[in-house]
């Protein structure tokens, strides 16, 4: 029952974003609120469990991407840099920034995530660089610059400014920091 009441908040949260109350997940789940909460104390504890395990994924999906032989390194960091727990990538920004501003305690374990999981990017970077399939540059400056520019998305101001799901501001974002936007790049109009 605790991975159907999971399932279901995940659904109400990609429809509703973080409005949802627990009284209709409940209602969703065929239980009365009381039954809910002897599964999960509060809402923040049920929205812990679901980062908890987004990040879990998120360490399965680096050990893959890690492991594929058919793809070369650019494509393999640009893989590790665009991921988001499934399903959260068709999610809009604003649902992330409702989590940063309403659920901080939640958030923390996103961003934990964001400054401690960076070994496989700082492998491919360095393996890059070494080969000379990318230029030299400095990791931690190209890292911080990263977790600056995902912070920065979520805030108001960008949310507001912006129609856009995660993942397609992920890939705006690392198609910017990979390739710049001078020279080289596709004009305007291309695919």
């Amino acid at each position: 029952m605790q991975e159907r009441i999971i399932q279901l908040a995940i659904r109400e949260i990609h429809t509703k974003g973080l409005k949802f109350t627990m009284a209709e997940l409940a209602r969703q789940a065929g239980m009365s609120t009381k039954t809910l909460y002897g599964y999960f104390s509060s809402k923040e504890e049920l929205i812990s469990v679901i980062i908890e395990r987004g990040v879990k994924e998120l360490q399965q999906k680096e050990a893959e991407i890690i492991g594929r032989t058919d793809i070369d390194l650019t494509e393999k960091l640009k893989l590790l840099l665009a991921l988001v727990p499934s399903g959260f990538g068709s999610t809009h920004i604003r649902l992330w920034y409702e989590l940063k501003r309403y659920y901080p305690e939640q958030w923390a374990l996103v961003e934990d995530c964001l400054q401690n999981e960076w070994e496989h990017v700082r492998n491919i970077l360095e393996r890059g660089m070494a080969e000379g399939t990318f230029q030299r540059v400095s990791i931690p400056v190209f890292i911080h610059m990263y977790i600056g520019s995902l912070e920065h998305l979520v805030d108001r101001q960008v949310v507001e400014e912006t129609n856009m799901t995660m993942a397609d501001a992920l890939d705006a974002m690392i198609e910017i920091l990979l390739h710049g936007i001078a020279g080289g790049g596709k004009k305007e109009g291309q695919q």
